[in-house]
């Protein structure tokens, strides 16, 4: 044969294809049927946290300013406003967005975008793991782990996090054949899927990922040892670490329209300074300016309800780790309270419902890496899923587990100079990653443990053999779980019984112990099942016929485990509130009073906590409904204080820590028992003023706006002129107002205060406020004399101001004041028609042009990588593969 010949090109017959499609399919229709067929059979949306109350409203409002034909860039209602798209949790411009303004409505919409992300997360782990090298069976069990294990099935109820996981598979998958061998495909491959990460509202995962892809490029795609020098060694890796980095530049530039805005909004918010530093960084720029440094975060003891120490909720404690490989090994966390280590002293907040992966699934796993890999990307997924693991900890440090020694010796809190998250891997990234410390939640990190396991499970089903070795070890653990299983169930009674008395949940009522442990003995009697079964399958049955018995018995254990997890309630339930009101115009809307939520108190029953109810949570829904918490009112189309967004922003909850509440909510427009609130618009002659306040400390933003709302509250008022009760023009329905005098105090320097002349008592100025879109804002004034006219919206730098003079001539780029610190003021003159202001940010602007920029070369690149990947043509036009 002539070694030059052309090598002979295998297909599948197309009906062996069809016939594989539908294999590889078949278990992801099944577990798709099972975990969300209900809410598309019987129309009902998703119950738990934030799935209910925070992102059905927060996406409903998204979706009507698009079909509206707006740019969803303010939401009136969140407070007295907020920035919509800056807030990344909104999630504006990510494609997905589409299925929530199709035809088939919104409440639709909502369940296919879950759908949809976990359809995603299953074949982009299934291309993942082909890509490394798996075979189709073991591709498919790395994919029914990954996509429906408790931790990525849980996120249906936080689903910015579901649409990280979804990318995550994709995202690594190119990174790892970009580290490994530059090329173009993957580099434009990596950059898509980080883009969507940030679009789609996760770019601390984004973060992670670059973080991950940075360590592989380093230590695990080229040899450490057989290089002829130095500058060998270091080249290769430079050269792998720029590929990398020049993919995440194409990212950031697709994502620009999102980070752009967010990373000004989050300048404004708590989380961009602090008095006290949480990184090296901004310790080294204090001592630099000679300021005085508190170390207290540095050694692990934050200020109590500062950001920095909320950065550390939901951290994973190593009494939960178990849970990955037995079923409910901590108890069913609701309808009822069920889960028995509720009971442990230092547990925390919760921010993964289950860690359950599969018994199975672990095993196979751990097969793979009791193998020794040598193949670098399964060391590499040995060194993320460890990683992953120690930065879960979060608060659980090196410091946490002197301090609990501590407490054992009778050591009280400040005998110990740290604190608990001291010494531990999260702690480590705040305190030498630059930024860093502005993310929280160490739990984001576990993500990367549900990868690593489930691609070494796919790489350990192709490993596994029936040897003696084998045997024995699997039917020692069998058997212990068997064992462990019998144990705990008989003594369930009494150590539910000798269980620490802990607080019962305001939701979920008094933790039921006894039955937490009973679900515990079920998960390790259905883990031992599941690895005699698979022992049977394998000595008994064909090797074919055994890896698919394998991978149908790790899909029923993680229906049985998982199947209380994404529980959904009928969408009756929210359509009285707002029955798909997205395709309503919002000048058409009429718009309702504002309803303040006292975050301070529990607003369920005291029955809640003494009893349980497997009904709880649609209660609980509909008490979270008739409370207004936390974003209901967007539903409600009324304003809803204090504002609900995950980057809260400085000077309002400054303003909300004042301690004359009642001044702070009425001024924000809301009824308070002592006080009427405020009017949405009014036009005065007369304001206060006041230097512009600091904004480089936290401690100056406190003081200053301690003293303007000291100024607001000692002002005294004259009667206001209220107008005639007759005149209620049909546009404006937010509020009509007439010549009202109400406290208010603008910011600014000496040179830039405007004064305006005495007006008599008798001036009479009618104003009437019109909300034409969510981001535009109009008063039309009558008889309009020089003054200032204030409205109760949020100050943002992002609204443009153009007033409407006699003449009828515009006049733009009029100045806005902060007013009242988080209101707004604009100068009138006399005889002004109409003044108004369109929210317009600049960082939006500058985003979306370097976003269309970076389309087109992604469009471009994506022609020349497809027209490199053509085989070649023969001068006689036929087509040749080369070996």
């Amino acid at each position: 044969m002539n070694d030059n010949a052309l090598p002979i090109v295998s297909h599948l017959h197309p009906l062996r294809r069809i016939l594989t499609c539908c294999a590889v399919a078949l278990p992801f229709l099944v577990l798709a049927v099972f975990f969300f067929g209900k809410c598309f059979v019987y129309q009902e949306q998703f119950l738990f946290r934030d799935a209910a109350h925070f992102y059905y409203p927060l996406f409903h409002e998204v979706a009507r300013q698009w079909k509206s034909g707006e740019v969803p860039l303010w939401s009136p209602m969140d407070g007295i406003g907020m920035p919509l798209a800056a807030d990344a949790t909104s999630s504006v411009f990510y494609p997905g967005k589409l299925l929530l303004i199709t035809p088939l409505g919104f409440g639709f919409g909502m369940r296919l975008y879950a759908l949809v992300h976990f359809a995603l997360a299953y074949f982009g782990m299934l291309w993942a793991a082909r890509t490394w090298r798996c075979s189709l069976p073991a591709a498919v069990m790395a994919a029914v782990t990954y996509a429906f294990s408790g931790p990525v099935l849980g996120y249906h109820a936080n689903i910015i996090f579901l649409v990280g996981a979804a990318w995550l598979p994709i995202a690594l998958a190119c990174g790892w054949i970009l580290a490994r061998r530059p090329a173009l495909p993957a580099a434009l491959g990596l950059a898509f899927a980080l883009s969507m990460m940030v679009l789609g509202g996760d770019a601390q995962l984004a973060y992670h990922t670059m973080m991950m892809l940075t360590l592989a490029a380093i230590f695990f795609v080229l040899p450490w040892r057989r290089l002829p020098n130095w500058k060998i060694w270091l080249g290769g890796r430079t050269l792998r670490l720029a590929t990398l980095v020049a993919a995440a530049g194409l990212a950031i530039g697709l994502s620009a329209i999102q980070i752009l805005p967010t990373s000004q909004w989050v300048s404004r918010s708590l989380r961009a300074t602090s008095e006290e530093p949480r990184s090296l960084y901004e310790a080294a720029l204090l001592v630099a300016t000679g300021k005085e440094v508190d170390f207290d975060s540095l050694r692990g003891k934050p200020h109590p309800d500062s950001h920095a120490r909320h950065s550390y909720d939901f951290s994973i404690p190593p009494w939960h780790w178990p849970e990955a490989f037995v079923a409910n090994f901590s108890g069913q966390m609701y309808p009822r309270n069920q889960r028995w280590t509720r009971a442990i002293p230092a547990e925390g907040r919760i921010w993964l419902q289950t860690l359950f992966m599969g018994t199975l699934a672990c095993l196979l796993a751990g097969i793979a890496v009791w193998h020794c890999p040598n193949r670098r990307v399964d060391r590499w997924l040995v060194a993320i899923g460890l990683f992953g693991v120690s930065a879960s900890l979060g608060w659980y440090g090196l410091g946490w587990l002197l301090n609990e020694v501590g407490y054992g010796l009778g050591w009280d809190d400040e005998t110990l100079p740290i604190g608990s998250p001291f010494g531990g891997l999260y702690w480590l990234l705040n305190m030498t990653l630059p930024k860093y410390a502005g993310f929280r939640y160490p739990a984001k990190w576990w993500i990367f443990v549900v990868f690593a396991i489930a691609v070494l499970a796919g790489r350990g089903l192709d490993q596994v053999k029936l040897s003696r070795r084998f045997i024995l070890v699997a039917i020692s653990l069998a058997g212990t779980f068997a064992l462990a299983a019998v144990i705990v169930w008989l003594a369930s009674a009494t150590l539910g019984a000798m269980m620490p008395v802990s607080p019962d949940d305001t939701l979920f009522g008094p933790l039921d112990g006894t039955t937490g442990l009973i679900q515990l003995a079920t998960g390790l009697l259905c883990g031992s099942l599941a690895i005699a079964a698979s022992i049977v399958a394998l000595r008994f049955a064909p090797r074919s016929f055994a890896v698919a018995m394998i991978v149908s018995i790790a899909t029923v254990e993680v229906m049985l485990a998982n199947h209380w997890v994404a529980p959904s309630a009928p969408q009756q339930l929210w359509n009285p509130i707002a029955s798909d009101q997205t395709t309503v115009q919002f000048e058409n809307k009429r718009f309702f009073k504002t309803v303040y939520f006292d975050r301070s108190k529990n607003h369920y029953p005291d029955s809640f906590a003494t009893t349980g109810s497997d009904e709880r949570m649609v209660e609980g829904l509909k008490i979270d409904q008739k409370t207004n918490f936390p974003r209901y009112p967007l539903l409600k189309l009324m304003r809803g204080i204090p504002s609900v967004v995950s980057i809260r922003p400085r000077d309002m909850e400054t303003v909300w820590s004042y301690p004359d509440k009642p001044l702070v909510v009425t001024m924000q427009g809301a009824y308070h028992e002592r006080e009427k609130r405020w009017p949405v618009a009014w036009w005065q002659a007369n304001v206060q003023w006041h230097d512009p306040i600091d904004e480089s400390s936290p401690s100056a933003v406190t003081q200053g706006t301690y003293e303007i709302l000291d100024m607001v509250k000692n002002t005294t008022l004259p009667d206001p002129i209220y107008p005639r009760s007759n005149i209620r023009p049909s546009r404006f329905h937010w509020a009509n107002s007439a010549t009202i005098w109400q406290p208010t105090v603008l910011e600014a320097d000496a040179a830039n205060r405007l004064s305006f002349p005495t007006l008599p008592a008798s001036v009479y100025v009618f104003s009437k406020p019109n909300r034409i879109r969510g981001g535009q804002f109009e008063v039309e004034l009558v008889n309009c004399q020089p003054g200032w006219v204030v409205l109760q919206d949020y100050y943002d730098e992002g609204w443009q101001c153009e007033v409407i003079d006699a003449n009828g001539d515009p006049r733009a780029d009029v100045p806005i004041y902060r007013a009242n610190r988080v209101m707004m003021a604009v100068p009138v003159q006399k005889g002004d028609k109409l003044v108004r202001l369109t929210y317009w940010p600049t960082s939006f602007v500058v985003g979306a042009w370097i976003t269309a920029g970076s389309v087109l070369l992604l469009l471009v690149l994506t022609g020349i990588a497809t027209w490199q990947a053509l085989p070649p043509r023969t001068p006689q036009g036929r087509t040749f593969r080369t070996s």
